[in-house]
């Protein structure tokens, strides 16, 4: 059975599970490319409040929501920066 703590780990090239808060934007990334239905629902559910501190079922919402405007964007060739 997969392990999302470790392979986040792997991953992000952390040295520590507990450097994993650290880098919350590029896991929100990186969880949109991996196969979650790979992962248990409670491994799913503990990883999110550990990292997130929000449920899964949030998370997922959100990445649906999010998933739709990405591919607009792409299609659309729209990129954006944040300010600097």
């Amino acid at each position: 059975m997969k392990d999302i703590f470790s392979d986040m780990q792997a991953r992000i090239g952390c040295t520590y599970i507990s450097d994993l808060l650290h880098h919350k934007r590029v896991i929100w990334h990186e969880m949109k490319r991996l196969n979650l239905a790979d992962y248990p629902q409670k491994q799913l559910e503990d990883f999110s409040k550990y990292v997130f501190g929000t449920s899964y079922q949030t998370l997922s919402t959100v990445m649906e929501q999010q998933k739709g405007r990405e591919e607009q964007c792409r299609k659309n060739r729209f990129w954006w920066k944040r300010p600097t």
